[in-house]
């Protein structure tokens, strides 16, 4: 979300200079991509997704049955995920 207003804000300050500084914005998000860090960071998020959509699947087909919390979805999936 903070990526998202940060590019909407650099948007609008490019719009007032005249796209000078909303290029330089993407070469710079650009450059970003293309370390080792940022692949580092994709690489987790997916492992973490992967395993997460795992856990559910199995949920879902009965081959493991979803902890007793009495709360809400969040409260369930956060559990899911290991934040719990």
């Amino acid at each position: 979300m903070k990526f998202f207003l940060a590019l909407v804000a650099s948007y609008a300050i490019g719009a007032r200079t005249g796209g000078q500084e909303l290029d330089r914005m993407v070469q710079s998000l650009k450059a970003l991509c293309e370390t080792d860090e940022f692949a580092d960071v994709v690489d987790a998020a997916r492992s973490q997704a992967s395993s997460i959509f795992r856990d559910i699947a199995g949920i879902v087909e009965g081959h493991r049955s979803m902890p007793e919390i009495d709360e809400d979805l969040v409260a369930r999936v956060s559990h899911l995920v290991g934040r719990v």
